[in-house]
């Protein structure tokens, strides 16, 4: 399956568009515009996402327009390894991976769409044994970086399996809506 996708500049292109947001649609036109493609390969790599299952397809009006299958198996997937190598993705796994005892890192909803629905919404939800306080001067340093504050919480595996027994609502907050596992394996969260 991936084969189908890691071959042109032009497919990680266009898939870095639709991996930003999950909702986008575009049609051929508009991509090209965005992307400052040929036709043609904008053309050809749509049709290839689209067999490969991972984009439909629908008319809109003279237009055909594209969209994510958000039940494509591998989409968390994909999705995280490209936000990953984006810019804020690099430099948040920098903090990960330089503070000591982080297990998993989950990059929450709201931080995607920059957007708050209730005041206990945060941005990242590191769990492990990290010392707050170096967790909290790297934090600092990325909101810098970013220019945007960043909301985050920190808290044990141990703390993290109650919460979830016990259905905490900042914890099924996060748990319930969308979001990545940045660093650290998803079978941590099961």
């Amino acid at each position: 399956m991936l084969k189908n996708f890691f071959i042109s500049k032009v497919r990680v292109r266009i898939l870095e568009q639709y991996m930003l947001d999950l909702n986008a649609s575009f049609h051929v036109r508009g991509l090209v515009r965005i992307l400052d493609e040929e036709i043609n390969a904008v053309r050809r790599e749509l049709l290839n996402l689209l067999d490969a299952g991972l984009l439909t397809s629908k008319k809109d009006g003279n237009k055909l327009v594209y969209k994510l299958n958000r039940k494509y198996p591998i989409l968390p997937e994909l999705r995280s390894m490209f936000y990953k190598e984006s810019n804020i993705g690099k430099a948040i796994l920098r903090v990960a991976e330089e503070i000591e005892g982080i297990q998993l890192l989950v990059l929450t909803e709201s931080f995607i769409k920059n957007k708050y629905e209730n005041p206990t919404d945060v941005d990242f939800l590191f769990i492990g044994t990290m010392k707050v306080r170096d967790l909290s001067t790297a934090m600092s340093e990325l909101e810098k970086e970013q220019k945007r504050d960043i909301r985050f919480s920190a808290i044990t595996k141990e703390d993290f399996d109650f919460a979830r027994k016990k259905k905490e609502p900042f914890l099924m907050n996060i748990l319930e809506k969308d979001k990545m596992v940045i660093f650290g394996q998803i079978s941590d969260l099961l």
